[in-house]
């Protein structure tokens, strides 16, 4: 193992992936990549009135803030960390794909079946997705 991709997104479910992702990964020195999603944005209309960089530009900050947050909630790690932008399990499949890494690893909440049909899983979709094998840890 040689790179392992983390999703966070600031849940206590996605910081217990990380941690179990970082101990996974450490035995085989294996570079770590934190990485939050920040989902696109959908808006009625054109929506003239709302200044949408200013809301992208601020979603992006707010992603690196809470990598930076949960970074140090581990403990500082040597880890990358990556913002992108997009609908999160394709965003993930992509870049796990892109960056070649051996294992997605996504924190879970574990949802019942019927809270997952209504409001979907990330985790669920990533797992029916990703070229890549995927962790989900609960």
């Amino acid at each position: 193992m040689k790179k392992v991709l983390v999703a966070v997104d600031g849940s206590p479910a996605s910081l217990h992936g990380a941690e179990v992702a970082l101990k996974l990964a450490q035995p085989f020195g294996a570079e770590v990549i934190l990485i939050y999603v920040v989902p696109p944005m959908v808006l009625p209309g054109d929506a003239p009135w709302a200044p949408l960089e200013e809301i992208h530009e601020a979603e992006q900050r707010r992603g690196e803030h809470l990598l930076t947050e949960t970074v140090a909630k581990l403990g500082n790690p040597p880890v990358r960390k990556m913002v992108k932008v997009g609908p999160p399990a394709e965003t993930l499949a992509e870049v796990a794909e892109a960056e070649q890494v051996d294992v997605v690893a996504v924190g879970s909440t574990g949802k019942g079946a019927v809270k997952r049909l209504l409001v979907g899983s990330t985790a669920d979709r990533l797992v029916h997705i990703c070229t890549r094998p995927v962790l989900v840890v609960h």
